[in-house]
């Protein structure tokens, strides 16, 4: 399971639109983000922060990315900072060069909220989560055997659900789900309940239980991941954002 505590992630890129898309995505997957717009901005942050993983376009002014990667392999501290290399689709051989140079990975814009997730999971957690969850608030209603009710989902990924409730069921227990997404007709699932969490009166975590989706088909696994992946990257577009 990942880490309670969120991580600290800096974008570093001199484009505005850019910088402000990735750190908007950032920080919706539930990260701490931090900014850079030049490399004096990096360093003086690096020296701040320390962040867990650094975003680093490969056309970063001022100081080129292979000093900025130099510079961080090179300090003690430093040096257990992950960087991804971002660029364009265009110069991927730019950022394939950035992996000999010591990036740990490389993505291509425009930036996909699930392969960025999954990057910075792996880099960044010793028990990685490789599909993100949104924050939600749907309606769903679920049958145990002969034993129905309505409940709220308050959490969603492509493998499961957390849905709230003050009397969750036992771990284990084999559910019908029916889903209700926006602007679509009702989702027919199958989910197990594999963890609980009981109401704690002086306790601040949600009570309820998580449910794993169980039988799904690709079709319908894919339509969920496009459908978390166009919330998560909502009113996000360049043009939105200049």
């Amino acid at each position: 399971m990942a880490s309670a505590l969120p991580k600290n992630i800096l974008v570093a890129d001199e484009d505005d639109a850019r910088s402000l898309h990735a750190a908007l995505l950032v920080k919706r997957l539930e990260y701490n983000v931090f900014v850079a717009a030049n490399g004096e901005d990096l360093v003086r942050i690096t020296n701040r922060i320390i962040p867990h993983l650094i975003l680093l376009d490969i056309r970063m002014p001022f100081v080129g990315w292979e000093s900025c990667l130099e510079m961080l392999r090179s300090d003690t501290l430093l040096r257990m900072i992950k960087v991804i290399s971002v660029a364009d689709e265009k110069d991927r051989r730019l950022l394939e060069d950035s992996l000999k140079k010591g990036a740990n990975a490389y993505l291509a814009r425009p930036l996909r909220a699930c392969a960025l997730y999954s990057t910075i999971q792996k880099l960044t957690e010793t028990h990685p989560r490789l599909v993100p969850r949104l924050r939600v608030i749907f309606k769903v209603t679920l049958h145990a055997g002969e034993t129905g009710r309505a409940c709220y989902a308050t959490m969603l990924s492509e493998q499961g659900l957390f849905i709230r409730s003050v009397n969750p069921l036992p771990d284990g227990t084999m559910l019908k789900l029916s889903l209700e997404l926006p602007g679509s007709t009702p989702l027919a699932l199958e989910g197990e309940v594999i963890f609980t969490r009981p109401l704690m009166k002086d306790g601040w975590i949600e009570p309820g239980m998580g449910v794993k989706f169980i039988n799904m088909n690709d079709g319908l696994r894919d339509a969920l991941k496009r459908f978390i992946e166009d919330q998560l990257s909502v009113d996000m577009e360049r043009d939105s954002l200049i």
